[in-house]
Formats: C-alpha cells, sequence, structure tokens
C-alpha cells in the first residue's frame, strides 16, 4: 500500500541530503572525508570504528507526533466522526490508535480508517460505515490516498474525509514551535565525543527543506550529518540506499519511534534502538547512559532486552476488535439494552491519558 512520495531507492544514492554548515550551504563531503579530517587531539573514546547513526526525527527528537494528534486531528476527528459519542471517549479511541499502537507514526488518513473501524465497534454509525468503505477504497487498491484529494466529483463521504484533513491541515498551521526532547539533544551533541568517528544522519517524514528549518529553529541544525525528507521515500528504502552506499550492517544503529522504522532496520538487518511512546526522555537516557557505550563495546544485545514491550508492540498485527476491547474495559464501558451503545460506568476525567 502506498502512502506518500515512495520513490526508487537508486534516488538515495544520488550524493544525499542536505548538511547544516556554518555558512548555509549546502556540503556534499563523504562520510570518508569527514572522518579523514578528525584530528589527534579528539577526545578519548570507546570505539574507533567508524557509526552510522541513522535516526528517526518525528516521533523520537521532535514531539510532533503526539503535537499534531492532540491538537489538530483528534478534535478534528470529534468533530467530524464523533457524532453523539462522548469526546472523551472518541479522543481515547484516537490516541490509543495513533500514539499507543502499532500504527504510530502512520499518514493521518491511515490512522483515521483504524479509529473510525474502531469507533464503529463500540458505536455502530452507519455514516461511519460509509467513510471506512471510501477510505478502504483508497488503502486496499490500485488508487493512493493521494488520489483521494483529486478526484474532480466527490461523493459525500470523501468530502467528509477531505474536511477532517483540511480541518486539522489548518489548526497545524497555527502551531508554533515543535518541541523536542532534551535527553535527545544531549545525546546528539555528546554523541561525537563518546565515538568521535560516528556521523549521525536524520531520516524526516516530512518534507526536506521543512525537517531543514524545524530542526534549525530548535538550535538543533548543527547536531546531524545530513539530513532526509519523505521525498527519499519510505524508511525502508532510505536504509537500504545506505547500505548500497557501502556503508557496513555492522556500523548501522538506527533510533527510532515508529513501526515503520523497526521494520526497515529488521529488513535491512541493522541494529535498532527504540524510542518508546510516553516514555521518550526516559528511552534517550538509556541510549546515552547504558546502550550507545554498550554497543560500542558489542555488548548491546544485553540491554536490548529492556526494549521486549516496544518489540512485542511493534510486532502485533493490529486488531479492531482488541482495540475496541481494551477501551471498552480502561474506560469502564457498558452496553445498554439495545446493544446499539456503549455509557461509562462512571463520571471519569477521561481527557486525560492514561500516562497522565
Amino acid at each position: 500500500m502506498r502512502i506518500v512520495h515512495a520513490v526508487e531507492a537508486r534516488q538515495l544514492t544520488n550524493p544525499m541530503i542536505h548538511r547544516r554548515s556554518r555558512g548555509g550551504t549546502v556540503s556534499q563531503k563523504t562520510a570518508g572525508q569527514a572522518t579523514a579530517s578528525i584530528g589527534s587531539d579528539q577526545p578519548l573514546h570507546l570505539h574507533d570504528k567508524q557509526i552510522i547513526v541513522i535516526i528517526e526525527s518525528e516521533g523520537a527528537v521532535f514531539d510532533i507526533n503526539r503535537y499534531r494528534h492532540e491538537t489538530a486531528y483528534l478534535p478534528s476527528f470529534i468533530g467530524c466522526f464523533g457524532g453523539n459519542v462522548d469526546p472523551a471517549v472518541a479522543g481515547e479511541v484516537w490516541r490509543t490508535v495513533a500514539l499507543e499502537s502499532s500504527l504510530r507514526g502512520e499518514h493521518p488518513l491511515i490512522v483515521l480508517l483504524a479509529a473510525l473501524r474502531v469507533l464503529n465497534v463500540l458505536f455502530p454509525s452507519m455514516q461511519r460505515a460509509v467513510v471506512i468503505k471510501a477510505l478502504e477504497k483508497y488503502s486496499f487498491s490500485e488508487n493512493t490516498l493521494d488520489d483521494l484529494f483529486r478526484l474532480e466529483e466527490r461523493p459525500p463521504a470523501e468530502m467528509m474525509i477531505i474536511d477532517w484533513f483540511s480541518m486539522a491541515d489548518g489548526l497545524i498551521q497555527e502551531l508554533g514551535r515543535v518541541p523536542h526532547f532534551s535527553t535527545a539533544e544531549e545525546f546528539l551533541r555528546s554523541a561525537r565525543y563518546v565515538a568521535p568517528r560516528s556521523e549521525i544522519l536524520v531520516y524526516s517524514s516530512l518534507a526536506e527543506m521543512s525537517a531543514m528549518r524545524m530542526w534549525q529553529n530548535a538550535g538543533l541544525g548543527e547536531c546531524f550529518y545530513r539530513i532526509a525528507g519523505k521525498e527519499r521515500g519510505r524508511p525502508g528504502e532510505y536504509l537500504r540506499a545506505a547500505l548500497s552506499a557501502g556503508f557496513d550492517r555492522s556500523s548501522i544503529v538506527a533510533i527510532g519511534s515508529s513501526a515503520s522504522m523497526f521494520r526497515a532496520s529488521q529488513l535491512a538487518g541493522v541494529r535498532f534502538f527504540p524510542i518508546a511512546a510516553g516514555q521518550e526522555e526516559e528511552s534517550w537516557k538509556i541510549l546515552a547512559e547504558q546502550w550507545f557505550p554498550a554497543y560500542l563495546r558489542g555488548e548491546a544485545w544485553k540491554i536490548d532486552m529492556q526494549a521486549e514491550a516496544f518489540y512485542e508492540q511493534m510486532c502485533s498485527e493490529f486488531n479492531v476488535a482488541r482495540i475496541a476491547r481494551n477501551i471498552e474495559t480502561r474506560l469502564k464501558l457498558q452496553r445498554t439494552s439495545d446493544q446499539a451503545h456503549l455509557k461509562p460506568r462512571t463520571e471519569l476525567n477521561l481527557g486525560k491519558t492514561p500516562r497522565e
């Protein structure tokens, strides 16, 4: 299923991505040239082997997924598809699907389809069923989700989808600077001191210039060697391009928070460290203080066991019925006599996530 801007992997083998320089120009220096320029006055390090660290920008470094879902996609979902459902329940459905499932980091329309399915298990609606069918038509056929926005004649269901996306997009345009995780910045600034021959590459699901601007606005413009946007393809294509460019698998480490980056790393056969949802700061701290030094000593497998919960979640196929049951249990919902609707058993403050 194609979602956004998939490109040929061979494009990635061209001089790769933008590199931030002090003068604002783009440098295409190779990794070999970069490591050759390292002087003898560099701090002592644990490992003299060249390390390529590929970091997922959104979700791992920047809290953009939660930021956009909470402030844009979620309220638009409630407004367009909530109907007579308690907004707190509809919001819990969206948070669970978008941020706490194996769909974390997926295209918003993929998340919308899954969230509508879950909500329709809990609160059946013919209107939502029609919208689900419309989304499925673009998800499971040769058509792509982008084709939805190029329709000349738009049936009501398609118009509801476009209205939802437009409403969310309008809210996103009003958002300010995207927050990033402080412990991520600490790792980014310290990695070259721990492993002087390491190079940090950034993968972003945003357009390349937008990603570059976000990193610069956060004061992180000097913390990476190269940055790649969605023009370069999906994570799997980017990792394969790195391998085809001559980088050795044992020298590549991928850091991310999405199932896409996790699966891409597994298929490429490279090391992966997860940034767990809701535990991002703690994850970066473990990475900097335990996992990365262990990796440099060849002992990362000892720390990998701490990420079993993340691996289990990412490897679990998304199951609508199971997610609906979990939400029903979590919110203590009960069925009315006609079995058509669900209501909270007690007055709960459902506007907060379980972590709060």
